[in-house]
């Protein structure tokens, strides 16, 4: 199973969004994904491997992972883009 963590700081409903959209866009593809949610303002350590990071505000540098830009969540610029990019990355389709 993929994981994908999703880190910002107070905007939960936000990253809860961000991640039922890339949730139900994965199991439209056939793969069931994990998402996790972190308040970076709460802590700031990063339990655990993860596939994918949705960042809402630059925090993280030097990851095994691809790091991708939460701010089209925030304010709904090209957030179908992202969507469509983290699935790739999620579900296969190539690097996004």
């Amino acid at each position: 199973m993929k994981k994908l963590l999703i880190a910002g700081g107070l905007c939960g409903t936000t990253m809860l969004r961000a991640g039922e959209l890339i949730k139900e866009s994965c199991q439209a593809r056939g793969t069931e994904i994990q998402v996790n949610i972190q308040n970076l303002w709460e802590t700031s350590y990063v339990a655990g491997r993860y596939d994918v990071i949705i960042e809402m505000f630059p925090f993280f540098k030097d990851q095994k992972c691809p790091v991708v830009s939460g701010k089209p969540f925030i304010n709904h610029i090209g957030e179908k883009e992202v969507i469509d990019n983290v699935t790739k990355l999620l579900c296969g389709g190539g690097e996004a």
